[in-house]
């Protein structure tokens, strides 16, 4: 029995982030040049020219999609194994998405893949870098290159993370990140566009201009306060003995509420209306340059808890984490793994104090309202079923790594245990 539980996420913020939150809030047109501080901060940190500040990772790819003028019919290939609410973007200006099959290893699109699915009408393909995993971009780069193809890196996942001496995010014509309580930083909801192109930073400026003149952004102190309870209800002491009873409680009567709450259903989501968005808050540019100097920290402290998951797992068979290939760099941002009986692992784990979970992530080729574009994508929809998030989060100890592997192989072993049991019944029953 342990009296402390272990949350999926933690955030990183202090006293004196608050407070700042709270000046900009109060007083945001005074705060208003943090913003413009946020955006060459961090495109500095990435390595882009450009780097322009959105309310939500959907509306930056709305507003790039926007700006490059595709043409209705036009084609672009995403990765199948990924959110629906990516694909809807595309869908949203009459693009027609072709799904290509994912890689086991990272989850990443197989450029092998990418390739067959070229025709006349490809005009873009969507490198995602899953889970902070980053995909072949040497490959993918070379087949845009022999076909005129555009290239949109997302790298929601993907802050800091590397191949060779380059960041993700700088390969493509544009790149796309997110800010949401869930990532590496957060501006508690919100996300940045970064390119080198100056003639697209200057249309989506000036559209964004168009849009939010005169206003600051409604909504911004919900946002900071939705944001708030996520921190202080993930700190251990507040998870252990308020977040999570009550989340185990609410699991007692309903199975799924946890994951209905957490995780956005798939659907049609073609109606964005950037008119209707929220600019991007100064309270938000003010935490997300507090942030941005503990990045490189974070991702240290996530990659070293990695590998101490990675020793404290080896050897159990029915696992695969998830590792970086071609020279890749992972960020740490998640910790993932194709599991056996994943979701009743998820649920054992649970059931122990310690938050794991099955990924919000699909197998987009064989969703219902995609039946027109279906394709058999066997990787992703294996994956679907099998991919697991275990918390890796920075304040997590050796005792606390040991103590998720021990788990992990006393769930595996009670199953072995059963299944044994059930073929000698079966074979005395014979």
């Amino acid at each position: 029995m342990h009296l402390t539980s272990i949350p999926r996420h933690r955030l990183h913020i202090t006293a004196g982030d608050y407070a700042r939150i709270l000046g900009a809030l109060i007083a945001p047109r005074r705060n208003a040049r943090e913003i413009a501080a946020f955006e060459r901060e961090f495109a500095a940190y990435v390595g882009r020219r450009h780097a322009i500040a959105v309310s939500s990772g959907r509306l930056g790819i709305h507003l790039l999609l926007e700006a490059m003028n595709f043409a209705p019919g036009d084609e672009v290939i995403v990765p199948a194994f990924n959110l629906f609410a990516v694909i809807e973007r595309f869908c949203q200006f009459g693009m027609t998405p072709r799904f290509a099959d994912i890689r086991r290893g990272d989850l990443n699109v197989d450029a092998d893949d990418v390739e067959r699915l070229i025709t006349p009408r490809t005009k873009m393909l969507l490198a995602t870098h899953m889970f902070g995993h980053p995909a072949d971009m040497d490959a993918l780069t070379r087949i845009a290159e022999r076909h005129n193809l555009v290239v949109l890196e997302d790298c929601a996942h993907a802050l800091g993370s590397r191949i060779g001496d380059r960041q993700v995010g700088t390969f493509g014509r544009a790149a796309i990140y997110s800010f949401s309580v869930l990532k590496l930083l957060t501006t508690f909801g919100g996300g940045m566009i970064v390119t080198d192109d100056d003639a697209l930073a200057t249309a989506i400026r000036d559209r964004l201009e168009r849009l939010f003149e005169g206003r600051t952004g409604s909504g911004a102190w919900r946002a900071a306060v939705t944001g708030a309870v996520m921190d202080f209800s993930t700190r251990e002491s507040v998870f252990s003995f308020g977040a999570w009873p009550a989340l185990r409680l609410l699991r007692w009567f309903k199975g799924d509420i946890q994951q209905q709450m957490m995780t956005e259903q798939p659907h049609l989501d073609r109606s964005l209306n950037p008119a209707s968005s929220r600019a991007f808050h100064p309270f938000q540019a003010v935490l997300g340059r507090s942030q941005l100097t503990k990045v490189d920290e974070l991702i240290a402290r996530r990659q070293a808890v990695g590998k101490m998951l990675d020793h404290a797992l080896a050897g159990v068979n029915e696992i695969r984490p998830l590792a970086s290939q071609f020279g890749g760099a992972w960020n740490g941002l998640y910790y993932g793994v194709l599991a056996e009986r994943a979701a009743d692992l998820c649920e054992n784990l649970f059931s122990h104090g310690i938050d794991a979970e099955t990924s919000e992530y699909r197998n987009c080729a064989d969703l219902e309202f995609y039946n027109s574009l279906r394709r058999d994508c066997p990787v992703a929809r294996e994956v679907e079923s099998r991919i697991i998030r275990i918390p890796n989060i920075p304040p997590l100890t050796e005792h606390d790594v040991s103590r998720i592997a021990r788990t992990i192989r006393h769930f595996y072993s009670l199953n072995e245990a059963h299944e044994k049991s059930t073929v000698r019944i079966a074979a005395s029953g014979a």
